[in-house]
């Protein structure tokens, strides 16, 4: 595929992932790269186009190494390559592109070595290109968490920090109320937004309460999220509920936020309880 088509179907792809359109409405709170990654290093594992276009060529590459028993690479073996050696030998000029790009992915190969296993080559190529990074402590909470797509994606960035809260449009120079809109009682910020609010607080202290768990921590909340992260790792219906709970409770926070600032309507903490329950209730 050619840099140039590949750039503009990525420009549709990253368009619709972010806003449902193929029109760019606002700039990525997360950058693509990291949202390309895996899940369990902090990303969301969408394909990133150009890594996934290198690790074809590469894999058809490492089909011509191993000497595929397939009609074309012998045909290739005989035309071109004429028993010398794959990483050594120099690229035949008179190739068409297509082949001089296949030849070329040596170097990549290079990046990725240890290839020794026949199956799924052009996944390990995949992941090898996209680099070692290190795993993330909350990637629990993501993996297997059956709440909506929409609160999961906004509990991701919310893990990331992300948001955009007061204090991080008041940085960029934005002139908006500094003010919780919750609970009118602080300066909006991501920890207080969703830890230390009392509005919140109330929230998630009785979504604990629909669940029956009377020992779960409240203070502070770097506390709550490593008890969250130690108990959503289990495989218990139990722990499954609590990290969707959490994904739901979390976007029931935002929405309820930027309802108050944006359409000037109001819910209590029981229609927010409520409605979060039914949907974990619907979706288990």
């Amino acid at each position: 595929m050619t840099a140039k088509v590949m750039k503009l179907i990525e420009v549709y792809y990253r368009s619709y992932i972010c806003s449902g359109t193929n029109t760019i409405t606002k700039k990525a709170l997360i950058a693509w790269e990291k949202k390309s990654l895996p899940k369990s290093v902090g990303g969301y594992n969408l394909i990133n186009l150009k890594v996934w276009n290198k690790a074809a060529v590469t894999k058809i590459h490492w089909d011509l190494a191993q000497k595929e028993d397939k009609a074309w690479t012998r045909w290739i073996h005989v035309y071109y390559i004429k028993g010398q050696s794959i990483p050594e030998m120099n690229i035949p000029q008179q190739a068409i592109w297509m082949m001089r790009k296949i030849m070329e992915a040596r170097k990549t190969m290079q990046q990725v070595l240890d290839l020794k296993q026949r199956q799924s080559v052009i996944k390990h190529i995949y992941l090898g290109l996209l680099g070692n990074h290190n795993k993330v402590e909350w990637r629990p909470l993501i993996f297997y968490n059956e709440a909506r797509p929409k609160a999961v994606s906004t509990m991701w960035i919310q893990c990331h920090e992300r948001m955009l809260t007061a204090d991080r449009l008041t940085k960029w120079g934005i002139q908006v109320s500094p003010r919780c809109s919750l609970c009118l009682n602080a300066d909006e910020s991501h920890l207080h937004l969703f830890g230390e609010c009392s509005f919140s607080r109330l929230v998630w202290l009785r979504l604990l309460r629909w669940l029956q768990i009377w020992d779960a921590p409240m203070n502070p909340w770097s506390q709550v999220v490593i008890w969250l992260i130690l108990q959503s790792k289990g495989k218990l219906c139990k722990s499954k509920i609590l990290k969707m709970m959490y994904a739901e409770y979390i976007y029931g926070i935002w929405k309820e936020r930027n309802s108050r600032i944006f359409e000037d309507q109001t819910r209590n903490e029981e229609q927010i309880v409520r409605e979060v329950s039914c949907i974990c209730n619907i979706r288990t």
